[in-house]
């Protein structure tokens, strides 16, 4: 479909309006140019830059440019017909840009995708609202031409289809970018009547498509804000009021569908949740630029959504990168926050980094929906912080990570999640989706598959996670199950994992963890189980537990227990080490390719260890003592390891010390 000028001066603006009553009459009279003049001119008349321009500037997203180059830098790139995304610098020929091509050398089809939501339109304009420089505005129009010729807006395609027209693109293209351009430009003699028009009958195929091809998920609350800037900004069209209507309505019944009630967007990435976040965000900053007033049902429910970033977010004020996550910071975010919620007074200790405002009241944090639950000791930067989920799969960027444990003491992350990748078909992108990748359970060396059954239905929203949680003022206890199968073929075994934080220092000791884990194999067969634990890039050494390791005098075949037992450690530097034993044996590999195990993003090999045991129904424990002077505990020791078993044993040169796990199995 490609909407010409005419039709749109003809069919899609409101001619009612007195200035652009006289459109019809003149293209039927064949002074088109006439009638490209007065359109121009109410346009022009009719923005309110003074009032649109209050909103902040954002710098664009996406990569689209290296750190050392400033906006004057990728101004004359662009002049050569050199453009970058997501990264990947490319120059075209004297031809100029192609806007649907592929040029990177694996194909990456994140690259086309994100050239074509136009951040550079968006620094063109802030270039030339600094500078006046004509030739900013020049090219500009020489790029929205160029991409205005070659992406023709298809006639019935999914939002997911097309590579200049996905919906996703659509959205944030009309959200923050072109609208900005317009305002910045719009007075340029290189924005000719013509183009202006141009501009406008291509942005009424962004509004139609975005409201006839809508998805669900973070791309609907993007394409909807969208549709809803669309709807604001251009009263004059016939769809606006309509279009802005029907986004407002939308993204009020998503704040319904897609928040849990413990407040974290229902794809369960710390990544997407911001963009839901920042979305909504838009759509109040715009609002309250252009004096538009927003129903309470949309504004009340929002401030759920920045709640979310200081239960989660670790000493150093950075959120855990969990699924398709980040680690942005929580002082920034928070900062926005603020400004939109200015009556949360914790919001204030997170965007002043410490230096202001009280902290939250409470200190642990549990998601009983979204299934997670934070263990901290304090708000301080010096306090230890872990981390322990049992979550639902998640709507979209899922990890199959469920589970998994991380945990951050002495100014570090110890055990974190492997980390994020780009959107590939490359062997790291497949391991970062994998259990592969997390710290969790093998079963004979395959790991979860949550994904090959997965499926969504709106109710799941209000579900609770299954995740228990008990806190006390000795230690705290979560656990969650696993039950959903390993591997291609779903191989019958459920997981239950007890996470136990020690706090009342028996024997002397400093807070450490017991990681319980029961398997319970649903064929009756006996299973090769490893718990892997994911260290960072750094010296790790292997012992046998130090104090001997007593086995019982029923027990036969007495060899194979004796010699059970491993113990850890992985030097962080700077004297922090933490420490893993278990009562099994362990294995490492790093940086290995078959299997592909033992790394962290983007391709740096580190340690992967497993704990591995064998048989039908079994319990492995695993205790983690992170130290900043050495770890005392010389073993643990679990002479019965069938799930139902409670007492874990732990000794120290001054004695020894029972565990036992009060919760019934």
């Amino acid at each position: 479909m490609r909407m010409t000028v005419r039709e749109y001066l003809l069919t899609k603006i409101d001619t009612t309006i007195p200035r652009l009553s006289s459109i019809p009459a003149l293209i039927q009279g064949g002074r088109f140019e006439e009638a490209e003049a007065v359109y121009a001119g109410f346009v022009r008349d009719s923005l309110k830059p003074q009032l649109y321009f209050r909103i902040p500037y954002y710098p664009p997203e996406n990569i689209w440019k290296t750190p050392a180059e400033t906006e004057e830098d990728v101004f004359r790139r662009l002049q050569n017909n050199e453009i970058m995304s997501v990264g990947y610098a490319h120059r075209f020929g004297p031809e100029g840009i192609q806007w649907e091509a592929n040029p990177t050398p694996n194909h990456y089809t994140e690259w086309p995708w994100q050239l074509n939501r136009h951040h550079e339109f968006r620094m063109l304009g802030h270039l030339y609202r600094q500078t006046h420089d004509e030739a900013i505005a020049e090219l500009f129009c020489r790029m929205f031409s160029s991409w205005r010729e070659q992406s023709v807006c298809p006639d019935n395609v999914s939002g997911h289809d097309t590579v200049s027209w996905r919906t996703i693109e659509v959205g944030v293209r009309t959200t923050k970018i072109w609208h900005y351009a317009l305002h910045a430009f719009y007075r340029s003699p290189a924005f000719t009547d013509h183009l202006l028009c141009e501009f406008f009958a291509s942005m009424w195929e962004n509004g139609w498509r975005l409201r006839n091809f809508r998805t669900h998920g973070n791309w609907l609350v993007m394409e909807m804000a969208g549709l809803y800037h669309i709807g604001l900004l251009y009263p004059w069209v016939k769809d606006a009021a309509e279009w802005k209507n029907y986004a407002l309505e939308r993204l009020t019944d998503e704040l319904r569908r897609q928040i849990y009630p413990d407040g974290f967007q229902y794809e369960l990435s710390t990544n997407y949740h911001i963009v839901v976040a920042s979305n909504y965000r838009y759509i109040l900053d715009i609002s309250r630029a252009m004096e538009e007033p927003l129903p309470d049902t949309l504004t009340r429910p929002l401030s759920a959504l920045y709640d979310l970033y200081p239960r989660l977010c670790d000493p150093a004020l950075r959120l855990p990168d969990i699924n398709d996550g980040c680690k942005d910071d929580v002082s920034e975010l928070l900062t926005e926050g603020r400004e939109l919620f200015p009556d949360k007074p914790d919001y204030l200790y997170f965007a002043s980094r410490r230096a202001q405002g009280t902290p939250p009241s409470f200190t642990d944090a549990v998601l009983p929906y979204s299934g997670m639950v934070v263990l901290r000791d304090h708000w301080g930067p010096d306090s230890q912080w872990a981390f322990f989920e049992s979550a639902p799969f998640g709507r979209g960027h899922q990890h199959e990570d469920k589970l998994q444990f991380l945990l951050y003491a002495f100014g570090r992350y110890l055990l974190k999640d492997t980390g994020n990748f780009a959107y590939d078909t490359s062997d790291m992108r497949a391991y970062v989706l994998s259990a592969r990748s997390h710290n969790t359970v093998f079963v004979d060396g395959q790991g979860q598959n949550r994904r090959s059954a997965y499926t969504w239905a709106d109710e799941d929203i209000n579900k609770l996670s299954g995740l228990e949680v008990r806190l006390g003022a000795d230690m705290d206890l979560a656990r969650g199950v696993y039950d959903q199968g390993f591997g291609p073929s779903l191989i019958p075994v459920t997981h239950r994992r007890t996470v136990v934080k020690v706090k009342s220092h028996p024997l002397g000791l400093d807070t450490f963890y017991l990681v319980i884990d029961r398997l319970y194999s649903g064929d009756g067969a006996p299973h090769t189980y490893a718990a892997r634990w994911q260290l960072e890039s750094v010296p790790v050494t292997f012992e046998r537990p130090t104090s001997h390791v007593e086995t019982p005098a029923s027990k036969v075949d007495y060899l194979t227990p004796l010699l059970r037992g491993a113990r850890v450690t992985a030097d962080y530097g700077d004297g922090v080490t933490l420490t893993l034993l278990s009562g099994e044996n362990a294995s490492m590999l790093c940086g290995s390719l078959t299997p592909f195990a033992g790394w962290r993003v983007p391709n740096v090999p580190a340690p992967a260890v497993d704990f591995t045991a064998r048989g039908r129904d079994v319990r492995m424990v695993t205790l983690l003592y992170p130290s900043a002077s050495g770890c005392p505990v010389r073993s643990i020791s679990y002479y019965d390891p069938s799930p139902s078993a409670n007492d874990v044993t732990i000794r120290t040169d001054s004695g020894e010390w029972t565990f036992t796990e009060a919760w019934p199995q």
